[in-house]
């Protein structure tokens, strides 16, 4: 008793270790980052509502399945080099050709969300105006991120620290702060020289060509492609929801200041969390190490990482403040429902990613290639929901 008394202590010591020294730092990061991001659509948030509703659809989405796509990835390059069939480098030809499948990918969640954000709107007039837009800008980011990806994957694995414990959520953090203010600077730059925005369009297709050369696609591949595009074709109509809610209920995050600035990063850290844990248990079912339902390790990881919620969402309350009262002049404070009630929908987010992957496990899916993606889009419906009815409250 005192043998396995000793080792349960081990083992808490350890998760507590990871989550702390390794996870608790990115997760800082990426919420510190996601506040640029934040910060910048509040200041952009009446133009664009405004001026390009159909992107307030489109956007929850775009930077979710983005997200996913990309989160997808470190994924797959984290189980690739647990199983050592990867190279910890960026020439590794692995590196090109899954960067342009993701590329790919991502163009492909554009048109269906452009297709529901113009149903739902209506506005005709600026509907191809936004799909331009969101295609360049979708392009250029899938490439930053691409790479983003790559090294967030590597460099921990260098180190001897677990990527999955890090790269998914850096690879989310990542796609958010590319996402709006490219969107934005594209939004801008064809406003003011369509001959410009053409050109740069233009280049960015012949770097996906590029790419396309430069890569080895073979028979795994394609299956990794169709597999993953059907994953993300279904999410992308999910997220069409998350989108429909926000332009619904915009008016009602913009009475409150302060969650016009929260959005991003509470969406982006909810999926965080679950990326995590989605991610660790992918892994986990590749090496074998689960086999009845419940996994005692993972109840112990979503212990721990539900009180660390507890203290994102508090930081997240806090910074806030600061980027509410320095940049928009607003007087704003703390929101006690949501510090109280987050940590809980954490908690749910993190279970339902450990029972998704080893649901597609069973299904016959790659859960590297399933879970993530699927968490992340379903914690920004939640995330919103939480935020909108935390908003009606205040409001």
């Amino acid at each position: 008793m005192a043998v396995c008394g000793a080792g349960a202590t081990r083992e808490v010591k350890e998760v507590l270790r990871e989550a702390v020294v390794v996870s608790l730092p990115a997760l800082l990061l990426c919420l510190f980052l996601d506040f640029f991001a934040g910060a910048f659509l509040g200041k952009f948030y009446e133009k664009i509502r405004l001026e390009y509703p159909i992107i307030l659809v489109i956007l929850p989405g775009l930077m979710g399945l983005r997200g996913n796509i990309f989160g997808a990835l470190a994924s797959r390059f984290a189980t690739m080099l647990h199983l050592g069939e990867m190279t910890p480098t960026l020439r590794d030809e692995n590196v090109t050709k899954n960067i342009l499948i993701s590329l790919l990918l991502s163009l492909l969640p554009v048109t269906i969300l452009w297709l529901v954000g113009v149903l739902k709107v209506g506005n005709a007039n600026v509907a191809v105006a936004v799909f331009l837009i969101v295609s360049a800008s979708t392009i250029f980011a899938s490439l930053i991120i691409g790479y983003s990806t790559a090294l967030a994957t590597l460099i921990p694995f260098r180190k001897g620290a677990d990527p999955d414990a890090v790269a998914a959520p850096l690879v989310t953090t990542i796609g958010d702060l590319v996402t709006v203010p490219l969107l934005v600077a594209f939004m801008i730059l064809y406003e003011r020289s369509t001959g410009f925005f053409g050109g740069l369009f233009l280049a960015g297709l012949a770097l996906v060509l590029l790419l396309w050369r430069h890569s080895r696609i073979g028979r795994d591949d394609i299956r990794t492609f169709f597999e993953v595009m059907g994953v993300v074709a279904i999410l992308a109509l999910v997220s069409s929801i998350t989108g429909s809610l926000l332009q619904s209920y915009s008016d009602v995050i913009g009475a409150t200041v302060i969650f016009s600035v929260m959005y991003i990063p509470i969406l982006a850290a909810t999926g965080n969390f679950g990326s995590i844990i989605g991610a660790k248990t992918s892994t986990r079912l590749h090496l074998g190490e689960i086999e009845g339902l419940f996994n005692r390790d993972v109840l112990l990881e979503i212990s721990v990482y539900t009180l660390l919620a507890g203290l994102i969402g508090l930081l997240a309350n806090v910074i806030a403040i600061g980027v509410v009262r320095s940049a928009l002049k607003e007087t704003v404070g703390l929101v006690s429902k949501f510090l109280i009630f987050y940590p809980l929908l954490v908690f749910g987010v993190m279970w339902m990613a450990y029972f998704m992957a080893l649901w597609f496990e069973r299904l016959g899916l790659d859960p590297d290639n399933a879970t993530v993606p699927a968490i992340t889009t379903l914690a920004d419906v939640f995330s919103t929901l939480f935020i909108i009815l935390v908003a009606r409250s205040m409001v």
